[in-house]
């Protein structure tokens, strides 16, 4: 198992997706001036939503939705919405002295997912010939808000001797269930699901042949966004909390991994649950909670999410999730 681990984490790190990840992240800190527009970022973060989501949909309508499916997207959900609780548990321990309104901002972003890091691991599992099922990305829709309100119950449990609740009121709920990411990946899903193979193929050049090109630049961006909340976030994460940041995706995955084995999930798509379980969201969420949480100090969220987690689970956490799934399958 060791050498599996190393040997992915080796072949991994100078995969061009990674390999462009450290471009933007060293381009940032050697204050070069490399620069990626905004309106160019968004568009590229759509574009990877709307591909992946629309063929996970057509990969599904390919076939049957079985129990197991049923299950998995059921436990993603449960998964999504219950982590923040075992999460707000832990931070306690790595610092004690926030306030429950931070913790519960931090917290919120782990029952999460990131896309990105999703995407990376399909892109992992397909340059080593691992086949996974097209339903995981249903998967990682569904898993995309629950998180959010077990952030906001959170809160209003801390603050309820305060009397200091959170209102839920229609702008809060628009951007949990309308934030644009949620939008785009869920719409595609239901689009590509819909789509026949004549439809697939009209959009193939644009949805498969640049994906991986377009993920490569997207890589930049995020790589210097990355090396631009460390340089700014500094202050705010101590030691402490960077261990949390690594530590609390450790633990997600470890659960995912375990449930996706008990089930006979192949090794493919069960690696797909751990990066799930074990990813944090740096898009959706803060959206949601900046309305929704606007006293909370979101930027150590943030920081800690894109800074932290993000770059250790793409560079070494994908290698040892899908070692781990591999020593589940045999083991259980």
């Amino acid at each position: 198992m060791i050498e599996t681990i190393f040997e992915l984490t080796l072949n991994n790190f100078f995969s061009p997706v990674i390999l462009f990840f450290i471009l933007g992240f060293g381009a940032c800190l050697l204050k070069s001036d490399l620069e990626i527009p905004g309106n160019v970022s968004k568009f590229i973060a759509i574009y990877l939503m709307m591909a992946i989501g629309y063929k996970g949909g057509f990969a599904l309508s390919q076939n049957e939705i079985g129990a197991t499916v049923a299950i998995m997207l059921l436990a993603g959900a449960v998964f999504s919405f219950a982590f923040p609780f075992l999460g707000y548990s832990l931070i306690g321990v790595f610092k004690k002295e926030m306030r429950p309104t931070d913790k519960a901002a931090i917290v919120a972003h782990y029952g999460s997912v990131s896309v990105v890091t999703f995407v990376t691991a399909t892109e992992l599992l397909n340059s080593i010939d691992q086949s996974y099922d097209s339903w995981m990305v249903a998967v990682m829709a569904i898993m995309e808000t629950p998180a959010i309100f077990a952030g906001l119950l959170l809160v209003n449990w801390k603050a309820k001797k305060q009397s200091n609740h959170i209102k839920m009121d229609n702008k809060i709920w628009r951007e949990i269930f309308l934030n644009g990411s949620v939008v785009v990946l869920v719409g595609s899903f239901v689009i590509g699901w819909m789509a026949d193979a004549e439809g697939m193929a009209t959009v193939e050049p644009f949805f498969v042949d640049i994906f991986k090109g377009v993920l490569c630049l997207f890589m930049i961006d995020i790589g210097m966004v990355a090396a631009g909340k460390i340089a700014k976030g500094s202050s705010q994460l101590d030691l402490r909390l960077t261990a949390f940041g690594i530590v609390l995706p450790l633990i997600g995955a470890s659960i995912g991994g375990v449930f996706a084995a008990a089930l006979s999930i192949p090794v493919g798509s069960a690696m797909l649950f751990s990066v799930l379980c074990a990813s944090a969201s740096y898009i959706a969420v803060p959206a949601a909670l900046r309305i929704a949480m606007p006293n909370a100090d979101l930027s150590s969220a943030i920081t800690l999410s894109l800074a932290v987690t993000f770059p250790f689970n793409i560079i070494f956490g994908l290698p040892l999730y899908y070692a781990m799934a591999q020593f589940l399958n045999q083991l259980i």
